[in-house]
């Protein structure tokens, strides 16, 4: 009956070791996913901005070529 009961026993802790790495892993996963989507999005978003701070630009907007000037010195340009 020891046998029984020691494999009883061994089978919930790997259950809840298990259940452990499963919470850890979808944390990690939705972590990882969540920086991936944030840099997209802000690589997005520059694409847009710079479009609109060219546009800008062209219809004189002194303003407007200062920001594109630091997008440039942040190496952030559509070269």
């Amino acid at each position: 009956m020891s046998t029984e009961l020691n494999k009883m026993a061994a089978l919930k802790a790997a259950l809840v070791a298990a259940e452990v790495a499963y919470e850890q892993g979808l944390e990690y996963g939705f972590a990882s996913g969540y920086a991936a989507g944030q840099q997209v999005g802000f690589v997005a978003g520059v694409i847009s901005v710079q479009d609109a701070l060219s546009s800008g630009l062209r219809h004189g907007s002194a303003e407007c070529g200062r920001a594109l000037e630091s997008l440039k010195r942040l190496g952030i340009d559509n070269e």
